[in-house]
C-alpha cells in the first residue's frame, strides 16, 4: 500500500482493513460520521481511483479495480439546494460533522475475481457480482451478477 491515502477521520483502524498482497494506489475516504472499507486479498486499486465511504464498502479478492474509479455508498450531499448550502458552509466553516442526517446510503459490494475498468463509477447499494467485468466509464447504478460483463448500461454473459 505504498502510495494509499487513507482518510480515515475516526482512527479506527477496524474500520479501514486492507487484505494481503494489495496493491492500492488510490484514495480509501471514510466520511467524518462513520463508513467502512474491507478489501480482500491480492486486489489492485489504480491511481486516482476513491473509494467513498459512509455506510459499508466490501470488496472482494482479486478484484481489479482500474485507474480513476469512483465508488460510493451514499449521496454525499442533500438534494435540496437549501440544504447543500448549508452542509458547504458547516463543512467550510467547522470541518466535517460527526452525525449526519437525511443523506440516503446503502452499501455497495464487489464480489471476488471482478474487474471494474477505469474511469466507472459504481454508486450506492450496487452489488457487482463474483468474476463480472464493468467496462471502462461505465456508470453503475443497479446490480451486476456474477459472470456479466457491464457494456454501455447493457448486461451480457461472460462466456468462458
Amino acid at each position: 500500500m505504498e502510495t494509499a491515502d487513507i482518510q480515515n477521520p475516526s482512527r479506527d483502524r477496524g474500520l479501514v482493513v486492507v487484505g494481503a498482497h494489495c496493491i492500492v494506489g488510490g484514495a480509501l475516504v471514510l466520511f467524518g460520521h462513520g463508513g467502512r472499507i474491507r478489501i480482500g486479498d491480492w486486489c489492485f486499486v489504480g491511481s486516482g481511483s476513491r473509494i467513498w465511504s459512509a455506510e459499508s464498502i466490501d470488496i472482494g479478492s482479486r478484484v481489479l479495480i482500474s485507474h480513476g474509479v469512483n465508488i460510493h455508498d451514499s449521496d454525499s450531499h442533500p438534494r435540496t439546494p437549501e440544504a447543500r448550502h448549508r452542509q458547504f458552509v458547516s463543512i467550510a466553516t467547522q470541518g466535517h460533522p460527526k452525525q449526519i442526517e437525511g443523506i440516503a446510503s446503502s452499501p455497495v459490494r464487489v464480489g471476488d475475481d471482478a474487474w471494474i475498468g477505469f474511469n466507472a463509477t459504481i454508486l450506492k447499494g450496487v452489488s457487482i457480482g463474483a468474476r463480472s467485468i464493468v467496462a471502462a466509464g461505465s456508470i453503475v447504478t443497479q446490480d451486476v451478477p456474477p459472470d456479466h460483463l457491464l457494456v454501455a448500461g447493457k448486461l451480457r454473459m461472460i462466456e468462458s
